[in-house]
């Protein structure tokens, strides 16, 4: 089984997209990326903006491959909609044209997700060749097992960002689980998932270190290193790989216990992590962009 990360923090984008090769058999898990509308009171810098289009080429190329695209939930990084998007980097285009669509049901999210899982569901369906609620459901496809989690929280139980799906895929005794927007993990129900399916190879989201102090306390970052430590002590995947929330702070790395033995996106790629949003104060300081440059954003609402 082989992985080729698309998008993600340490690549430049808000993103936790990934290519998943099953010996032929391709996955897309959430095919989305996004840009901070506003960092440091800034806009995406011009570089940021090259970022995104630079993903946008490679999902479209891992898409031809592709027939099964996965979407966790509905936050605008994580599924790519049918309108326009400066922030995310579309152009209107379908990604989900005969493809099969293993989905968050949007019946059991908060408003805002509903809505944009409703919309996409209603704007994508009839294109795709099947479009599956996936939350608590096991696949067969050919050698390959595909198990999907009941819905986890957003963060923390009862976070107001609602809820997520993971999707475990297993082929010959080899196990992919993948659990995004966990925050460190911040609930029992990710560590569950991740004890259940034994992974070879997990890919978690970590802690939102960089609003460490404003969104969460110092207790819910002692808890994420509380539960990362049970997962990774319960579990003992070979390969564990952090990501997302908290390679948006240059400092992250003290995000997460100390000893602990991981790997981030970039990484798998044999790159330099590249944090744009973390460096965007910076970005405008060294590269100061042209004033046609802030017009762009003049023409869209801000996205989350």
């Amino acid at each position: 089984m082989k992985i080729v990360p698309l998008g993600e923090e340490s690549l430049g984008v808000r993103s936790m997209c990934l290519k998943v090769d099953a010996e032929g058999t391709v996955f897309i898990l959430d095919p989305g990326a996004s840009l901070a509308p506003k960092r440091f009171g800034l806009p995406p810098h011009p570089i940021e903006i090259e970022a995104i289009k630079e993903f946008r080429k490679n999902l479209y190329e891992s898409l031809k491959e592709a027939e099964y695209i996965f979407i966790s939930h509905y936050h605008r990084d994580h599924f790519t909609p049918l309108y326009k998007s400066v922030y995310m980097g579309t152009e209107g285009e379908n990604i989900y044209i005969k493809k099969k669509v293993l989905a968050k049901d949007y019946n059991n999210v908060n408003y805002s997700q509903k809505i944009r899982g409703y919309m996409l569901e209603k704007d994508a369906k009839k294109f795709s060749s099947d479009w599956i609620f996936a939350d608590g459901k096991s696949f067969k496809i050919g050698d390959i097992i595909v198990k999907v989690s009941d819905p986890i929280p957003h963060g923390k139980e009862g976070s107001k960002t609602g809820f997520i799906i993971g999707i475990s895929i297993k082929q010959k005794g080899e196990v992919l689980t993948y659990i995004p927007d966990v925050q460190g993990p911040l609930s029992k129900k990710a560590v569950k998932f991740a004890k259940e399916t034994k992974p070879d190879t997990l890919i978690i989201g970590g802690f939102p270190y960089y609003l460490l102090g404003y969104a969460f306390s110092d207790k819910d970052f002692e808890l994420s290193k509380k539960l990362l430590a049970e997962v990774v002590n319960k579990v003992k995947p070979e390969t564990l790989i952090i990501a997302h929330h908290l390679l948006r702070s240059t400092e992250w790395k003290k995000g997460i216990p100390e000893g602990l033995n991981f790997k981030i996106y970039s990484e798998i790629l044999g790159k330099k992590e590249n944090l744009l949003e973390a460096k965007r104060k910076e970005l405008y300081e060294n590269f100061k962009p042209s004033p046609e440059h802030f017009k762009l954003f003049k023409k869209y609402e801000p996205e989350e």
